[in-house]
């Protein structure tokens, strides 16, 4: 299985792709990871590393741009290196950059991805205190539900750093909706992104740190692709 792992910046991607590959070894599996991110070095044992190819820091002195100019254009050098890129295993683990509307939001990052062979799901990760209010976790939401769109992807919401603080409950988002005004009105809108991802079926969350919530990330993951399975 090829996971796709996708999230805004800090919101723990390389600390998850570390922690999930070594359960995965630990588990028997041939498991190998990916770095598609040209600006920052892994902290876990990658298989193939962008930065072979591409590295963000070069790109800018090259052609004096800044770091997001430099991040579009690594990922479209990044691209011409496709097949160094993609390999195989049993799961194989893509790191994607911190900026993730440089890789979602670039055609050579969605050509890339769909270079990666067909059983492949994608892992949206989130850090739970930034969801803390009912506000942030329906943008959470809209964001996930754009991760889903731009890849056509089966999409896993998953919450990370839950050792340090718990995203609320959709009870919790509904209740503050019967406060009424104009913002509850705007959030109760926004919530139909809801069926746009995995979370009316589960809500999972990690601790990669702690190695916490690893279990249901793997069944989850395969219920995606499981005829029996529905998430639930």
């Amino acid at each position: 299985m090829n996971v796709i792992v996708v999230g805004p910046a800090a919101s723990g991607k390389s600390t998850f792709v570390w922690k999930f590959l070594e359960y995965l070894r630990r588990k028997g599996y041939d498991a190998k990871a990916v770095n598609l991110d040209p600006a920052t070095p892994p902290c876990y044992e990658a298989a193939v590393d962008v930065r072979t190819y591409v590295r963000t820091e070069d790109v800018m002195t090259e052609y004096g741009l800044g770091i997001n100019g430099a991040l579009l254009k690594s990922m479209e050098f990044a691209a011409k290196y496709v097949n160094e890129l993609i390999i195989s295993a049993d799961f194989v683990l893509y790191d994607t950059p911190g900026q993730m509307e440089v890789f979602l939001y670039s055609k050579a990052g969605l050509d890339l991805l769909n270079e990666i062979p067909a059983f492949k799901a994608g892992v949206f990760l989130a850090a739970a205190d930034v969801a803390s209010t009912p506000e942030n976790f329906v943008s959470v939401l809209a964001q996930c539900a754009v991760v889903s769109l731009r890849t056509a992807l089966p999409t896993l919401t998953v919450f990370s750093k839950c050792d340090i603080t718990k995203p609320p409950t959709i009870q919790d988002v509904k209740e503050r909706f019967a406060e009424g005004g104009m913002l509850a009105e705007l959030m109760e809108k926004l919530l139909a992104f809801l069926e746009c991802t995995t979370l009316p079926y589960r809500t999972i969350e990690v601790s990669a740190t702690k190695g916490l919530g690893f279990d249901d990330v793997f069944s989850a993951l395969n219920e995606l692709f499981c005829s029996c399975g529905d998430l639930s």
